[in-house]
Protein backbone atom coordinates (compact mmCIF):
# COMPACT_ATOMS: atom_id res chain seq x y z
CA UNK A 1 0.00 0.00 0.00
CA UNK A 2 1.20 3.09 -0.88
CA UNK A 3 2.45 6.50 1.11
CA UNK A 4 -0.42 8.93 -0.19
CA UNK A 5 1.09 12.09 -1.06
CA UNK A 6 -0.38 15.58 -2.80
CA UNK A 7 -4.10 15.06 -1.18
CA UNK A 8 -5.00 18.23 -3.33
CA UNK A 9 -4.33 16.43 -6.33
CA UNK A 10 -6.88 12.96 -5.61
CA UNK A 11 -10.41 13.15 -6.86
CA UNK A 12 -12.52 11.32 -4.94
CA UNK A 13 -15.66 9.74 -6.96
CA UNK A 14 -19.13 8.95 -5.76
CA UNK A 15 -21.14 6.44 -6.52
CA UNK A 16 -24.49 8.49 -7.67
CA UNK A 17 -25.35 12.43 -7.54
CA UNK A 18 -27.99 11.67 -5.50
CA UNK A 19 -26.07 9.75 -2.60
CA UNK A 20 -25.23 13.00 0.19
CA UNK A 21 -22.65 12.62 2.48
CA UNK A 22 -22.38 15.54 5.24
CA UNK A 23 -19.25 15.63 5.73
CA UNK A 24 -17.18 14.44 2.78
CA UNK A 25 -19.38 16.40 0.19
CA UNK A 26 -16.48 18.39 -0.57
CA UNK A 27 -14.10 15.77 -0.91
CA UNK A 28 -16.59 14.67 -4.06
CA UNK A 29 -15.46 15.77 -7.58
CA UNK A 30 -17.09 13.27 -10.28
CA UNK A 31 -19.30 10.49 -9.96
CA UNK A 32 -18.90 6.70 -11.27
CA UNK A 33 -20.85 5.61 -14.20
CA UNK A 34 -22.42 2.76 -12.65
CA UNK A 35 -25.06 1.86 -15.44
CA UNK A 36 -21.93 1.48 -17.78
CA UNK A 37 -20.13 -1.18 -14.57
CA UNK A 38 -23.37 -2.89 -14.87
CA UNK A 39 -23.56 -3.35 -18.37
CA UNK A 40 -20.16 -4.42 -18.94
CA UNK A 41 -19.60 -6.33 -15.93
CA UNK A 42 -20.19 -9.58 -17.84
CA UNK A 43 -17.62 -8.65 -20.46
CA UNK A 44 -15.15 -7.64 -17.53
CA UNK A 45 -15.64 -10.92 -15.99
CA UNK A 46 -15.15 -12.72 -18.91
CA UNK A 47 -11.39 -10.76 -19.36
CA UNK A 48 -10.52 -11.58 -16.00
CA UNK A 49 -11.48 -15.08 -16.11
CA UNK A 50 -9.27 -15.49 -19.63
CA UNK A 51 -6.48 -13.78 -17.66
CA UNK A 52 -6.66 -16.16 -14.92
CA UNK A 53 -7.19 -19.06 -17.13
CA UNK A 54 -3.61 -18.21 -19.27
CA UNK A 55 -5.39 -17.45 -22.41
CA UNK A 56 -4.67 -13.73 -22.92
CA UNK A 57 -1.77 -12.05 -20.99
CA UNK A 58 -2.32 -8.82 -19.29
CA UNK A 59 -0.51 -6.87 -21.45
CA UNK A 60 -2.28 -7.98 -24.36
CA UNK A 61 -5.28 -6.49 -22.80
CA UNK A 62 -3.26 -3.45 -21.60
CA UNK A 63 -2.46 -2.82 -25.08
CA UNK A 64 -5.84 -3.29 -26.77
CA UNK A 65 -8.16 -1.92 -24.55
CA UNK A 66 -5.92 0.94 -24.12
CA UNK A 67 -6.17 1.98 -28.12
CA UNK A 68 -8.47 4.12 -28.97
CA UNK A 69 -9.92 4.45 -25.01
CA UNK A 70 -12.54 7.05 -25.08
CA UNK A 71 -14.26 5.08 -27.53
CA UNK A 72 -13.66 1.75 -26.13
CA UNK A 73 -16.73 1.46 -23.57
CA UNK A 74 -15.16 -1.40 -22.06
CA UNK A 75 -11.97 0.49 -21.44
CA UNK A 76 -14.28 3.04 -19.62
CA UNK A 77 -16.22 -0.01 -17.53
CA UNK A 78 -12.57 -0.61 -16.13
CA UNK A 79 -11.68 2.77 -15.41
CA UNK A 80 -14.27 3.84 -13.51
CA UNK A 81 -14.02 -0.09 -11.80
CA UNK A 82 -10.14 1.58 -10.90
CA UNK A 83 -11.49 5.22 -9.92
CA UNK A 84 -14.19 3.01 -7.51
CA UNK A 85 -11.87 0.88 -5.89
CA UNK A 86 -8.96 4.05 -5.41
CA UNK A 87 -11.90 5.98 -3.52
CA UNK A 88 -12.84 3.40 -1.44
CA UNK A 89 -9.15 2.72 -0.55
CA UNK A 90 -8.91 6.25 -0.31
CA UNK A 91 -11.77 6.61 2.32
CA UNK A 92 -10.48 3.51 4.30
CA UNK A 93 -7.33 5.28 4.81
CA UNK A 94 -8.48 8.81 5.98
CA UNK A 95 -10.55 6.54 8.56
CA UNK A 96 -8.16 3.90 9.55
CA UNK A 97 -5.53 5.23 11.82
CA UNK A 98 -3.76 2.14 12.14
CA UNK A 99 -3.67 1.81 8.40
CA UNK A 100 -2.00 4.48 8.37
CA UNK A 101 0.56 3.67 10.54
CA UNK A 102 0.92 0.48 8.88
CA UNK A 103 1.96 2.28 5.63
CA UNK A 104 3.87 4.66 7.08
CA UNK A 105 6.40 2.38 8.98
CA UNK A 106 6.34 0.39 5.80
CA UNK A 107 7.28 2.86 3.53
CA UNK A 108 9.69 4.18 5.93
CA UNK A 109 11.57 0.58 6.24
CA UNK A 110 11.98 0.45 1.99
CA UNK A 111 12.88 3.83 1.92
CA UNK A 112 15.53 2.88 4.70
CA UNK A 113 16.64 -0.11 2.54
CA UNK A 114 16.98 1.53 -0.28
CA UNK A 115 19.14 4.24 0.92
CA UNK A 116 21.38 1.38 2.82
CA UNK A 117 21.92 -0.73 -0.68
CA UNK A 118 22.46 2.95 -2.94
CA UNK A 119 25.13 3.71 -0.55
CA UNK A 120 26.61 0.58 0.31
CA UNK A 121 26.65 -0.38 -3.88
CA UNK A 122 30.26 -0.65 -5.22
CA UNK A 123 32.21 2.39 -6.10
CA UNK A 124 29.69 4.64 -6.10
CA UNK A 125 27.10 3.44 -8.11
CA UNK A 126 29.61 2.92 -10.98
CA UNK A 127 32.01 6.13 -10.35
CA UNK A 128 35.69 5.96 -9.67
CA UNK A 129 37.43 8.43 -8.15
CA UNK A 130 41.23 8.65 -8.88
CA UNK A 131 44.26 11.42 -8.48
CA UNK A 132 44.56 13.32 -11.24
CA UNK A 133 48.38 13.90 -10.75
CA UNK A 134 48.36 17.73 -10.13
CA UNK A 135 49.79 19.05 -7.28
CA UNK A 136 46.54 19.42 -5.62
CA UNK A 137 44.73 16.32 -4.82
CA UNK A 138 41.59 16.77 -6.72
CA UNK A 139 39.71 13.68 -7.88
CA UNK A 140 38.35 13.32 -11.17
CA UNK A 141 35.26 10.79 -11.71
CA UNK A 142 35.46 8.40 -14.26
CA UNK A 143 32.64 6.15 -15.18
CA UNK A 144 32.65 2.58 -15.64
Amino acid sequence: MPRIKGWKHLTFYESSPQDTFEYLEALFRDVIKTTLLADHLPDMLRVVLSINAGRIKPSAILKRLGSHSRRNLLYQAFRDLGRAVCTVFLLEYLSDPEMRSMIFRATNRSESLNHFTKQASFSKGGTIAEKDGSSSARLSNTTI
